[in-house]
């Protein structure tokens, strides 16, 4: 007779639910392919089914294994007290990954920022998020080359900036000083009929998602089309135009606008580029500012404060006087007449 395995019931259930997970992942995964969806979204779902399979899976190794103990309630405490402490930050960052597929607050390819981190995400890991970062010394929104890892905990209690995810598009600006004699409803003209011929291929998109955006949020109506407000300061006239962009297209965007306006400012006269100016006045020496010989011999100004002098210790002076020193008075000679 073979003797009795004790983990025989564990060891079968561990199987078991790998198993399990096996067909559960190979199943969803079919499920979601077959679904007409973005890649983002597709990305999204299979990551977020993933991390729930897992989950379920650990849970249900671990009640398996619990039934070897006879007191479960200990088991189980042991196993919550070592999590809490020794692995805080790693379940952190598995919540975190729940919390980020489940909120919807980013997936792969959207842009963000987080921590003063900004960049392209490229994977969502268990622990771990990963994105190419932009800007940093470049100085436009563009990839420096290196990748940001950040722990996917991070989520909880820290601001996360999504460009792309709600609303695909951002508000950027460019401003153009001119002086105060120029034409400004003609420059005004020029920027907006430049922002019109960049944005306008997009417009209709930008103005689908917004109603979608309203459907879901407490979204006011908004304009999309660009538009230029004028601001006077102490030395020039400042002209910005404001206009929706890709956020990924933001440097180019900007780019071209310049060149397409100040391309236009060369065929006109009535228009001048302002700056900051300063106006300077030269006077010529003045010989009595300065001051003769004379003057200059007679101004001492260390006489006029008064040199430090030493102070003196009239403790004892004043002792005598108040008890006397013990010494018979001595009479004064008078004075001669």
């Amino acid at each position: 007779m073979m003797p009795h395995f004790p983990y025989q019931g564990p060891v079968l259930g561990t199987i078991a639910a790998l198993v399990c997970a096996s067909i559960a992942a190979l199943v969803t995964r079919k499920v979601i392919e077959s679904r007409d969806v973005a890649p983002k979204e597709h990305y999204r779902l299979y990551r977020f089914a993933n991390t729930v399979i897992t989950v379920v899976t650990v849970a249900a190794i671990i009640a398996f294994w619990s039934k070897i103990f006879e007191h479960k309630g200990q088991f189980w405490g042991l196993i919550g007290a070592g999590l809490a402490i020794s692995l805080r930050e790693p379940l952190l960052s598995i919540a975190g990954r729940i919390a980020i597929f489940a909120g919807h607050m980013y997936s792969g390819g959207d842009r963000i920022e987080i921590n003063k981190l900004s960049g392209d995400v490229i994977d969502i890991g268990f622990f771990y998020t990963r994105m190419m970062e932009i800007g940093n010394w470049i100085s436009g929104d563009q990839y420096s080359g290196r990748t940001i890892q950040f722990a996917n905990a991070q989520v909880f209690g820290t601001p996360v900036f999504n460009y792309t995810r709600t609303f695909g598009y951002i508000w950027d600006e460019i401003r153009i000083p001119i002086t105060y004699a120029s034409n400004v409803k003609a420059l005004s003209d020029i920027l907006k009929d430049v922002g019109r011929e960049y944005t306008q291929e997009f417009l209709k998109g930008a103005q689908k998602q917004i109603e979608k955006m309203q459907r879901y949020f407490m979204v006011q109506r908004f304009e999309v089309e660009p538009d230029v407000y004028v601001k006077v300061t102490e030395n020039y006239i400042e002209l910005t135009l404001r206009y929706i962009v890709d956020p990924k297209q933001r440097r180019k965007a900007s780019s071209f606008i310049y060149a397409e306006a100040f391309r236009q400012l060369r065929e006109r006269n009535d228009i001048q580029i302002g700056s900051t100016t300063m106006d300077l006045t030269v006077h010529p020496p003045d010989s009595e500012a300065q001051g003769d010989a004379q003057t200059k011999a007679a101004d001492n100004p260390t006489a006029a404060v008064g040199k430090p002098q030493q102070m003196q210790d009239t403790t004892t002076q004043s002792e005598q006087r108040i008890i006397g020193d013990g010494k018979p008075d001595q009479q004064k000679p008078d004075k001669a007449a």
